[in-house]
């Protein structure tokens, strides 16, 4: 054992020495026939990917022995293995093969999640990690676990809440270094119910967070502590008032990280800046000048394309004559009177066009540079201000999908949400939530979305109940009816009104307002 864990305690600085060799799949072959593996490990025993992982890593074969493959997803394949050093120890490990063409700065970023945050609060740790040329296999503690198919349906009520205050607990812990795990899901929060003990796994997807969790309840605690009157006249002394060097440096530290959480971005290209508010500031600049309207097209055909369609829409032509300034000054301030607005940025209206509210697209909307956005995370599972990819994001996306399990878990249906693409699960929210819920949300991320017809917001207490009956009744679950009287056999009869109203809290559409995960656990359906 004494030389594996020497070997294993330089796993991460193996990692980062690239020598930019690679092994094509089309080599498979011909090292299948000059490789031999080690003699506890026949390969007939091992399915196909298990062999060519240790084709690919010799070392693995060293150090453990390949039991079966557990699991496999998009980016990565997990094997169960055992040490060979040691074959009188119990303890089994999972070993994750990432793929090779993942980018190496999302591999080193997910090392560094699991170093930084894993192995206390339900958070998976990290034993080691070996590598060999592009292959990179991550070894961690084996927990065994329960399928959430196989529990969802005899869940008590005492048991859900127990599942999520872990969850909650694992989420706080992540969150408390500013990082999204952005793929928050039953397959990934396991749970051992023999054992009552709970593991998130896969960071895989975990990125640094655009908006702060300190910083954002700063703003938070300002709003409150604030009456409106106040809070308008605070909002025009701040505009007028330029901000001395002692404030800024203070603002700058209130919203800095720890530095455990700084260093896990300060090497990769994970790096990003903190300071979101100049650039907020900055996008929501009205262009009072056409040189700044100018700036937003790619090239001179998307400039005039725009021009012209400013131009027929006000029934004005361009001449050789008319410079383009003086033109573009006229015709901007003669269409903010008349046409309606195309987006919104605090109740304002930001830009203009003509095909607002209407079925088509008009010339300018065309032109305009595509907005990009972070979108990972599973279908289903994702937030409002992801599906309509609003580029400040927070924690409060993993609070949603936490909120999705919570679902899943008092209606007893999985998956809840099921869609094919982004549009459909947005409309699957909007049938539960409601689409004037939705709208106003959409408002505060500088988005403006058009519903028709108009959903009402579901009672969320009687959608749950409804869902469970159903549920239960393989009679009704055929005719999609519901039994008038409640089932006496359902073990969740007597679920409390507070776990209906923490639901509501983690399914708020405004991610400003949805709460974080350290005052969902003094939430009074864990408290009381």
């Amino acid at each position: 054992m004494t030389s594996s864990t020497s070997y294993m305690s330089t796993c991460y600085e193996s990692y980062l020495q690239n020598d930019g060799s690679k092994d094509g799949p089309g080599n498979l072959k011909r090292k299948r026939e000059h490789s031999s593996l080690d003699n506890t490990c026949e390969p007939e025993d091992l399915d196909e990917d298990s062999c060519c992982m240790l084709e690919y890593v010799p070392k693995i074969a060293e150090f453990f022995r390949i039991v079966e493959k557990i699991g496999e997803g998009t980016f990565s394949s997990v094997y169960l293995a055992k040490l060979k050093s040691q074959p009188d120890v119990d303890q089994m490990f999972a070993l994750k093969h990432i793929i090779p063409t993942s980018h190496p700065s999302r591999i080193e970023n997910e090392l560094k999640c699991l170093q930084l945050i894993g192995g206390v609060d339900n958070v998976i740790g990290v034993s080691c990690c070996i590598r060999e040329k592009d292959h990179v296999v991550i070894v961690m503690p084996y927990f065994k676990h329960d399928k959430f198919q196989s529990y969802l349906q005899s869940m008590t009520i005492s048991e859900i809440c127990s599942y999520m205050k872990h969850l909650l607990i694992s989420l706080r812990r992540v969150h408390q270094f500013d990082i999204i795990h952005r793929d928050v899901k039953p397959s990934n929060f396991l749970y051992n119910r023999k054992r009552k003990s709970y593991a998130l796994v896969d960071f895989g997807l975990a990125h640094k967070a655009t908006v702060l969790l300190k910083e954002k309840k700063e703003e938070d605690s300002d709003k409150a502590s604030l009456s409106p009157g106040k809070r308008k006249t605070r909002r025009s002394v701040e505009n007028k008032t330029p901000a001395s060097p002692e404030k800024s440096q203070q603002t700058d530290t209130k919203s800095s990280l720890s530095e455990r959480s700084q260093n896990i971005f300060d090497s990769g290209k994970m790096t990003m800046k903190t300071n979101e508010k100049a650039s907020e500031a900055k996008k929501s600049r009205i262009p009072d000048k056409p040189v700044a309207v100018f700036k937003a097209f790619k090239s001179p055909r998307r400039t005039l394309l725009n021009t012209r369609a400013i131009m027929a829409s006000t029934g004005l032509t361009l001449t050789r004559n008319d410079s383009v300034k003086r033109s573009m000054d006229g015709t901007l301030a003669h269409r903010r009177t008349l046409s309606k607005p195309f987006g919104f940025r605090g109740g304002q209206s930001t830009v203009t066009c003509h095909c607002f509210g209407t079925p088509s697209v008009c010339t300018m909307c065309v032109s305009r540079a595509n907005q990009s956005a972070p979108r990972a995370g599973t279908p289903g599972y994702r937030s409002p201000e992801v599906l309509m990819k609003c580029p400040s994001q927070s924690t409060s996306v993993d609070i949603w999908s936490a909120g999705v399990i919570f679902l899943s878990l008092l209606t007893q249906r999985y998956p809840f949400f099921r869609a094919n693409n982004d549009m459909t699960a947005l409309a699957q929210i909007i049938s539960v939530m409601g689409s004037g819920d939705v709208q106003k949300a959409a408002l505060t991320y500088n988005k403006s979305m058009i519903c028709s017809p108009n959903r009402p917001t579901a009672h969320l207490k009687n959608m749950c109940i409804a869902l469970r009956r159903c549920t239960k009744s393989p009679k009704h679950r055929a005719k999609r009816s519901c039994p008038e009287k409640p089932d006496e056999h359902d073990p969740l009869c007597d679920v409390p009104d507070t776990a209906y109203d923490l639901l509501k809290r983690l399914l708020d559409v405004d991610p400003n307002t949805r709460i974080t995960a350290e005052d969902a656990l003094n939430h009074p359906y864990f408290t009381s």
